[in-house]
């Protein structure tokens, strides 16, 4: 074994670019892609929450229906006359 290669200092530490290997997904392209996707989650639950905030509100409405339907029929039945 060569003493001159053993030494640390003695390395070559510069990058070396290895021919013929298959070319790789660029960082633009990488980062439009996670642009769109974070894009297109955002608008999903958007949507998702428009979606179900009218369906909660629609129930309520049904609720406050059923409710007022209750206390008229209470009202009814505290007005009639007691025999």
């Amino acid at each position: 074994m060569d003493n001159q290669q053993a030494v640390p200092e003695n390395r070559s530490t510069e990058f070396v670019a290895v021919s013929g290997g298959e070319d790789a997904t660029s960082a633009a392209q990488l980062l439009v892609t996670a642009y769109i996707l974070m894009w297109a989650c955002a608008l999903f639950l958007i949507y998702r929450s428009l979606k179900s905030q009218k369906t909660l509100a629609k129930r309520i409405d049904k609720l406050e229906d059923t409710l007022a339907l209750h206390d008229a029929a209470l009202a009814d039945e505290e007005s009639k006359p007691t025999d």
